[in-house]
């Protein structure tokens, strides 16, 4: 797999070359170009590796665009609008200022902005963007429900945020009234299991209910319909490359997660969540550039799959086949030497009407990039793969079939739309069709798996 990634890497950069004009100065960068960035020189550093920005976010109302972006003292927001020329039109000073601050963390629900610190004293801070780009009051301004968090997350769905780590290890607030929240759950404190089964939280994505939990050792997967009685559905503790799990996120499909490993020289790891009960190891993706390249946060939108990368700035990937992973393009937002730390890019949004992607840079500031050459590359990929193998293809008798999902079902079609009547054998991803008793011609193959239907052609030929 990593020969058929490189050789991807290679043939794309090929592709691009003429489009791509390299100098001593530029950024590294494939289909990939920087239209705007906003950094402040003056904003203090951290004691701790010397970083100055972190989360990022972004929102848009009114035919305008916004970057949010995190830095020690506080919250700034970007008009991004009218990139290169970006404006700071609100900046919002945290509850906790000191040179200690790595986190802050930021999501949106209702035209407001949700923002927490995982170091000092802090608060939960609700920010009101609806009065954008003239001002962004706060609304909200507390420390009642907790001081920290390290990562937060919103299921608009169902308006319940979640907390991980920092003052508990995981809880959960209901947002009926979007500028008070209630708690619902401190899991550490109210869920008997939690400790022996989950314990500590780094990060968790949810969608109607259903978390999906980074706990440094592993990934665990919790029903919390009913708050009062959360439901562990499964876990995933024993996969490939293991590290500090770190992050992850579903895919719009409800079965392909990709998770990150806070772990130096780790890849990207993909998984097939549909049965809880039942976690299958997909694929890896890696940059294959360092040991000391690291995967921070990675987020999909649709079948792309953006990921920011310590050191090795934002890459995009297509999973239109997630067996079968494609490099789309990338831009190194740092300026900073590989080593065995943590420098360089820590977010990605890539969900702006615009298309245009977020990217926050610790040292550099808020990143806008163009990815529409990427995006180009990526629609005429998808339209020249397939997913379905047939082996060989003119046959005389049989042909093998291999597919990325398990086979459910399996059916044959001559030219005129007819089922065949022959019965297939299939074990898994893989099948065999007989056609020694079939004239000869064009056949449809359709596959059914639990994920998708799939067709491919197969001719009978009377030669080899």
């Amino acid at each position: 797999m990593k020969t058929d990634r490189i050789l991807m890497r290679t043939l794309l950069l090929v592709f691009a070359f003429t489009h791509l004009l390299f100098s001593a100065s530029a950024q590294d960068s494939l289909n990939m170009s920087m239209i705007g960035r906003w950094h402040v020189d003056t904003l203090p550093a951290t004691w701790q590796y010397g970083n100055i920005y972190n989360a990022t976010w972004g929102y848009a109302r009114d035919g305008r665009e916004y970057g949010i972006i995190g830095s020690i003292p506080g919250t700034h927001i970007i008009d991004v609008t009218d990139a290169p020329s970006l404006v700071e039109v609100a900046y919002i000073p945290g509850a906790w200022q000191g040179n200690d601050v790595v986190h802050r963390e930021f999501k949106t629900y209702q035209d407001r902005l949700y923002g927490v610190t995982d170091e000092g004293q802090g608060t939960l801070q609700i920010i009101d963007l609806r009065w954008l780009p003239d001002s962004a009051p706060v609304l909200y301004d507390s420390h009642a429900l907790l001081y920290r968090a390290h990562t937060l997350w919103i299921d608009t769905t169902n308006a319940r945020l979640y907390t991980w780590a920092g003052s508990s290890q995981a809880a959960v607030y209901d947002l009926t009234d979007p500028d008070q929240p209630v708690l619902l759950n401190d899991c550490e404190v109210d869920i008997p299991w939690w400790n022996t089964e989950v314990g500590w939280v780094h990060d968790g994505y949810v969608r109607d209910n259903i978390a999906y939990v980074n706990d440094m050792d592993g990934m665990h997967i919790v029903d919390f319909t009913n708050s009062a009685s959360p439901q562990l559905l499964g876990s995933l503790t024993n996969y490939p490359q293991p590290g500090y799990n770190h992050s992850g996120w579903l895919h719009e499909n409800g079965w392909l997660y990709v998770q990150a490993d806070e772990t130096h020289g780790t890849d990207l790891k993909l998984f097939d969540v549909s049965d809880p009960t039942s976690i299958e190891f997909v694929d890896t993706i890696g940059v294959e550039w360092s040991e000391y390249s690291i995967p921070h946060n990675p987020v999909f939108k649709g079948d792309q799959l953006h990921v920011s990368y310590y050191y090795d700035g934002y890459w995009l990937w297509s999973v239109a086949d997630p067996f079968n992973a494609q490099l789309l393009g990338y831009y190194d937002t740092s300026l900073e030497p590989h080593d065995d730390s943590y420098k360089g890019a820590w977010g990605v949004y890539p969900y702006l009407p615009s298309g245009r992607v977020l990217v926050s840079d610790m040292q550099r500031g808020l990143f806008v990039i163009d990815i529409s050459q990427a995006l180009a590359l990526g629609e005429e990929a998808t339209m020249n793969s397939t997913v379905v193998n047939v082996v060989p293809n003119p046959t005389m008798d049989q042909a093998t079939i291999t597919c990325p999902h398990v086979i459910t079902d399996i059916a044959l079609y001559n030219a005129r739309g007819q089922r065949v009547q022959t019965t297939p054998s299939f074990n898994g991803k893989s099948a065999v069709i007989e056609l020694g008793d079939q004239a000869e011609g064009l056949y449809s193959v359709r596959i059914t798996t639990r994920h998708a239907v799939l067709t491919s052609r197969i001719i009978k030929s009377g030669t080899r």
